[in-house]
């Protein structure tokens, strides 16, 4: 009796003991942070899908280089000033030059580069922040048998 309460004081530091006198070894519970936490630590579900900057994909529905036409329309739409319509058209013009697309001007998120080339800060700013806004408008009015 003695020997059998020794050997269960002593499984309780280790594991349990079977039937046989065995003891099981320790089990070790790795707990991972939920998705709610990993978002709280900055990390997306949808980080697969994302850019270097952790922006998803916009999967626009138009050939990119008519697309950036079309965006650069939008922006010159929503001004009035003759010369805010001609620093946007001069932005769209400088995408198509350097072979750039809304979803990489998207990804990148870098303004600089337009400012850099003698494009209003504000111009950039704008141009670079707005594609997301736009493409979500786009696909809205589009009717779906056209996706399909």
């Amino acid at each position: 009796m003695e020997e059998q309460q020794r050997l269960e004081k002593n499984s309780r530091k280790g594991g349990y003991i079977i039937g046989n006198g065995i003891a099981y070894p320790p089990i070790n519970i790795n707990v991972y942070p939920s998705q709610s936490a990993a978002a709280g630590s900055g990390i997306s579900a949808t980080q697969t899908d994302a850019g270097p900057k952790g922006l998803s994909s916009l999967e626009i529905p138009r050939p990119r280089d008519e697309a950036v036409k079309e965006y650069s329309e939008w922006q010159v739409f929503n001004v009035t000033n003759d010369t805010l319509k001609a620093a946007f058209r001069q932005v769209c013009d400088m995408m198509l030059e350097n072979g750039l697309h809304l979803e990489q001007v998207y990804q990148d998120q870098d303004p600089e580069f337009f400012i850099d080339k003698g494009i209003k800060m504000g111009i950039a700013r704008r141009f670079v922040q707005d594609i997301q806004r736009w493409v979500e408008s786009v696909k809205k009015a589009i009717p779906i048998d056209e996706i399909i």
